[in-house]
């Protein structure tokens, strides 16, 4: 069982569901790995108070409620926040939008559903719900973007689940400027790493806040288009929102 399967199942435990052999495996878990062990202590106080609460004429809802709040801190400190998510229409089809309390770690398109949407943030998070209040900043300068009336996103993002190098990788990459391009070599340089135009491709296809961090303004050698998670002819209409044209078709290289 991997930290992020543990997460996904204790939530469901906490919750009452699947508890027999799943109860064991996630104790089996929680003994092999320090960072899940306190997780998995507080959720064990949590059951046992859900538990002396169905048997009481007046339960201990503040204590409950206590014990919930402290497996959340236990999962926000390992890197597993609670994710509000939203969803908007856009030009290149419905984009789902995933908020922690420190901002926006995901950006998702060509999503299925929100179901699937959602399926995928419990993944990685202790709680997933549907907050289109809070959602509504991100939402605003994303629709500013793409009519023209918004060059540089502010809202906060949040990469705590990606790798250190990715971390790197994007911060370079939200220093370039809208209208602008770089290359994954130029990325490379900025990080001092010359040689890692590849790694940076890499990282680049993990971005989990496109757009905002723009790793569609990123091409490949040679001026290429390059490749980019959401498909090709995605970062194609978003160069064309920054007034940059790319032929359907590019040259033939010989």
């Amino acid at each position: 069982m991997t930290c992020d399967e543990f997460v996904t199942r204790l939530d469901d435990l906490v919750a009452g569901d699947d508890a027999g052999r799943v109860k064991f495996e996630l104790g089996r878990h929680a003994d092999r790995c320090p960072a899940c062990r306190d997780a998995w202590q507080h959720a064990a106080w949590l059951e046992r108070g859900l538990l002396s609460a169905a048997a009481s004429d007046e339960p201990a809802l503040a204590d409950i409620r206590d014990a919930r709040n402290r497996l959340r801190g236990t999962l926000d400190r390992a890197g597993y926040p609670p994710i509000r998510f939203g969803a908007m229409s856009t030009p290149i089809g419905i984009v789902f939008i995933g908020l922690t309390d420190r901002g926006v770690c995901d950006l998702t398109f060509g999503q299925r559903s929100e179901r699937a949407y959602r399926a995928a943030l419990l993944r990685r998070a202790p709680e997933v719900w549907r907050d289109d209040a809070a959602l509504s900043p991100v939402v605003e300068q994303l629709r500013a973007y793409f009519a023209g009336a918004l060059t540089q996103f502010t809202v906060p993002v949040d990469l705590r689940q990606v790798t250190p190098f990715t971390a790197r990788v994007l911060d370079e990459t939200r220093k370039i400027r809208f209208g602008r391009l770089s290359s994954y070599g130029a990325v490379a340089a900025g990080l001092g790493t010359p040689g890692a135009s590849r790694a940076v491709g890499g990282a680049l296809g993990r971005n989990p806040v496109p757009i905002i961090v723009p790793c569609h303004r990123v091409l490949a050698q040679g001026g290429r288009i390059g490749g980019f998670t959401g498909g090709v002819a995605t970062k194609r209409i978003l160069l064309g929102v920054e007034g940059h044209q790319f032929a359907e078709f590019p040259p033939r290289l010989f």
